[in-house]
């Protein structure tokens, strides 16, 4: 079987997977998945999921449940320096 290489520092991607925690917006809305599983390039950090693990955080997104816990987050507008 030929290993799949990460598309940015093209090394070769390690068939385990880990949980990480995936920050998603959507319609003007944030979400925050814990312990998602992905493969994890050991080189460069980039994330890879399944079709299945997308469809299932698109799915939770249009569900929107009132019972999820939510939190406030502020909005800070960077000013330029210099």
């Amino acid at each position: 079987m030929k290993p799949d290489f990460c598309e940015y520092c093209n090394t070769p991607l390690r068939v385990s997977m880990k949980r990480v925690t995936v920050y998603r917006h959507r319609q003007n809305q944030h979400f925050i998945f814990e312990q998602v599983p992905a493969r994890v390039c050991h080189r460069c950090g980039e994330r890879y999921f399944s079709s299945e693990v997308v469809n299932a955080m698109d799915r939770q997104m249009r569900k929107r449940r009132q019972q999820t816990p939510t939190i406030e987050v502020p909005v800070i507008a960077l000013k330029p320096t210099g």
